[in-house]
């Protein structure tokens, strides 16, 4: 609690300079720095990455405190170090922001900065007009900005240059000391700690999310046909069971239509598997264009046999929608360049709450089986349809 109460006066010491005692001793500057580094750390290390443009330019405007600086601000390299970006600023009072306009500055416009940094970690400016003229575009920006005194340090991460902070006085100039420059130092540290963090937690969830979707690419091709990309017997066991589950809560019917390519082990050997895979796709596509309601699968359930599950749908309709599927069918000879038809059996019910998926398949093979019977190339509805299922 006491470390609580120092830490917010402290804070308010720092954003209040006037409130301070004007018989400090001269000590009070150090330790006036001491209460800085506290309150910025404290801050830093309990943001999250959301909240890091508030906290480090709260961070900076502290830096800044008491009028002692007119900007502070962090520049960060591109990863080749051919061009920086201004990315947090602020401003004291009266003094114009330059952010906006400092973005992806080429090194190539600053040689005599990038090289400095580069070189010496840091950047010391008395007084802008006195750079030397190799200073060049440097010393014109300066200039430009009208900034009579600056300083930069390096932000470095794993020992590798990333960026800098920096401050610049407008009003007058100074001639930096080894405390300032220590100062500054510090603050670059832990922002540039603090950057790091966050990337790190950024990119942590960007691999989380990445890994969550290549979890769900995977469940669903474990649902999912590598022959035709439709729902496999595995993804069309979950969906049958859940949607008997529904239809027996809510007594609505429940509809499936097998569908079994006639003749199709003589197709194979007539002309290939690779036309028979061919006529497999083909079949599937058209049975997908036809049912594509919401709530309707369309799953390949064996070899040559396709099955689409159909709920709270009028039997009448989807029968109508079989014959459409077996016209088409038919049509596919001019496609393959060899006859194709089907055979479908349909069966409706409102389920029991004993119902099974066994059931429903059992009854639905029973409709395909009459259609086989009955010469193939037809629709045959399980006489049961719209009844109700027994399990006896």
């Amino acid at each position: 609690m006491l470390q609580a109460i120092t830490t917010i006066r402290a804070l308010y010491m720092l954003e209040n300079p006037s409130k301070q005692s004007t018989t400090a001793p001269a000590s009070s500057t150090e330790e006036g720095f001491g209460l800085m580094i506290s309150v910025i750390s404290m801050q830093l290390i309990n943001s999250t990455p959301d909240q890091s443009q508030t906290h480090i330019e709260h961070a900076l405007a502290l830096l800044g405190r008491g009028g002692s600086k007119d900007r502070c601000y962090v520049f960060e390299f591109s990863p080749d170090h051919l061009s920086m970006s201004n990315t947090y600023e602020w401003t004291n009072d009266g003094i114009q922001a330059h952010k906006p306009e400092l973005q992806n500055i080429p090194a190539e416009t600053m040689p005599y900065f990038f090289e400095r940094m580069c070189h010496d970690g840091q950047i010391l400016v008395d007084d802008a007009k006195l750079l030397p003229e190799e200073a060049g575009g440097f010393r014109d920006e300066l200039l430009r900005e009208n900034i009579r005194s600056m300083m930069a340090v390096g932000m470095y991460m794993e020992g590798k240059l990333v960026g800098f902070v920096g401050c610049d006085l407008v009003n007058r100039q100074t001639q930096w000391l080894e405390r300032d420059i220590r100062h500054m130092r510090l603050v670059a540290d832990m922002i540039a700690n603090t950057i790091a963090r966050h990337k790190t937690e950024e990119q942590l969830r960007a691999t989380e999310a990445q890994l969550l979707e290549a979890n769900a690419k995977l469940a669903q091709l474990a649902r999912q046909d590598s022959l035709t990309g439709l729902v496999n017997r595995r993804g069309l066991d979950e969906c049958l069971e859940h949607e008997l589950r529904r239809a027996i809560r809510a007594q609505h019917p429940l509809t499936l239509l097998m569908v079994d390519v006639d003749f199709f082990k003589r197709l194979n050997d007539e002309h290939g598997h690779l036309h028979g895979d061919e006529v497999l796709k083909a079949v599937g596509q058209i049975l997908q264009r036809h049912f594509k309601r919401t709530g309707e699968y369309v799953a390949r359930f064996g070899g040559d046999e396709f099955m689409v599950v159909c709920p709270q749908s009028e039997l009448d309709e989807l029968t109508t929608q079989a014959k459409k599927v077996l016209a088409r069918v038919r049509l596919l000879e001019q496609q393959l360049g060899s006859s194709v038809t089907v055979s479908i059996g349909v069966h409706s019910a409102i389920p029991k709450p004993q119902t099974s998926t066994d059931d429903l398949m059992r009854e639905v093979d029973v409709a395909v089986y009459f259609a086989k019977q009955c010469g193939r190339n037809r629709i045959e509805v399980n006489p049961k349809a719209q009844g109700n299922l027994a399990t006896s």
